[in-house]
């Protein structure tokens, strides 16, 4: 029988759009006060502003990878112990969701950060500052895809079934640029730490992108495989068929012995 897919419920769905909205104001709240407290007691922004950098930069790629790997676990089914794909699919919504109130974090620590010659437009327009390049550069591209690719979502009932699933493709891809951005780009990419979890979370890609690679070769080399009811009905045919025959034999068989 085939697995039935279980959607999340539209509460669901939009409580995972509220994370987006409560997260931002959290974070907007955060830097206002942030800044308030500056004004008034003449304090530096640095380094809290490069300690959240860092931090929010690191929660950005983890709930970037997140997103990637709960999206191939439902393709491949890999996944179905954690959950119906439905919760699967929650998960896989959430990530991004929270996703992109750490990128507005990490964006506007390194705008405000006075140890960092970016600013406002060095974090939003790429090919405009000279830190740490090209990985900045690749950063902010790999920013706007991912912002790109979410909302297509919204656009599906326009652009078609085919066409989200073309431009949802575009996520691996920029889940390597975000890695490779993370690794040139990042202050602690050369730690241990930072190397165990730049590979772990590539290997756990990887062996699901090939997994699902290999699955769909495998159902292109091998015919398919219907539901039990159309397997037993195939069997019926092939046993009316056989009994048709059997009869047309045995009929021949009384005609030819009949006498003349």
């Amino acid at each position: 029988m085939h697995q039935q897919i279980s959607l999340p419920d539209p509460q669901r769905r939009e409580s995972a759009g509220l994370i987006w909205s409560i997260g931002t104001m959290f974070v907007a709240a955060g830097f206002a006060g942030m800044l308030a407290a500056s004004v008034m007691t003449g304090a530096a922004w640095s380094p809290l502003t490069w300690y959240l950098a860092r931090a929010s930069g690191f929660s950005l790629y983890l709930l970037f990878w997140l997103s990637v790997v709960s999206g191939l676990g439902m393709t491949t089914k890999l996944l179905g112990w954690f959950g119906r794909n439905g919760e699967n699919w929650h998960v896989h919504r959430l990530a991004t969701e929270v996703a992109f109130v750490a990128l507005v974090v990490h964006m506007l620590a390194l705008a405000l950060d006075p140890t960092v010659p970016l600013g406002v437009v060095g974090v939003l327009v790429p090919f405009t500052s000279q830190v740490r390049q090209p990985w900045t550069d690749l950063g902010i591209i790999t920013a706007w895809g991912m912002l790109g690719v979410t909302l297509s979502y919204g656009i599906q009932r326009w652009i078609g079934r085919r066409g989200w699933r073309a431009l949802h493709y575009l996520t691996f891809p920029l889940w390597f640029g975000g890695l490779v951005h993370g690794v040139g780009s990042g202050s602690d990419s050369a730690s241990l730490w930072g190397i165990a979890l730049y590979l772990a979370t590539t290997a756990v890609v990887l062996f699901l992108l090939f997994y699902r690679l290999l699955r769909a070769g495998q159902r292109g080399r091998h015919p398919v495989t219907h539901p039990a009811a159309i397997r037993d009905r195939e069997a019926m045919l092939r046993r009316v068929a056989a009994y048709r025959e059997r009869c047309a034999s045995l009929s021949s068989k009384t005609n030819v012995n009949s006498p003349s």
